[in-house]
């Protein structure tokens, strides 16, 4: 078994996202980033359509459920600094 495949193994052992995130970090340096690229290209073709669809879909469905908490947040501390200088207008008005 080469070298290239061995390392190939491994990125089969710790899978897809793994490989994605250690390979935008720049953890792997060379030969090593080229086969990851490589490996990484293949996952991909062989992935159906509706796979793909899905994949962007659930990322598109996190981004706006995170959207969604920001402005629940911003609309809660929005409401308590308006109770916050409605007590200080009564106190001090």
């Amino acid at each position: 078994m080469t070298n290239e495949e061995r390392f190939i193994a491994s990125c089969e052992s710790v899978g897809e996202a793994d490989v994605r995130q250690k390979l935008n970090a720049d953890r792997f340096s060379g030969s090593k980033a080229a086969w990851a690229s490589g490996w990484l290209e293949q996952v991909e073709c062989a992935k159906s359509d509706a796979t793909k669809a899905e994949e962007r879909s659930s990322g598109l469905r996190m981004s706006a459920g995170t959207d969604r908490h920001f402005a629940f947040r911003v609309s809660i501390l929005l409401f308590v600094l308006l109770l916050a200088t409605a007590a200080l207008y009564l106190m001090f008005g």
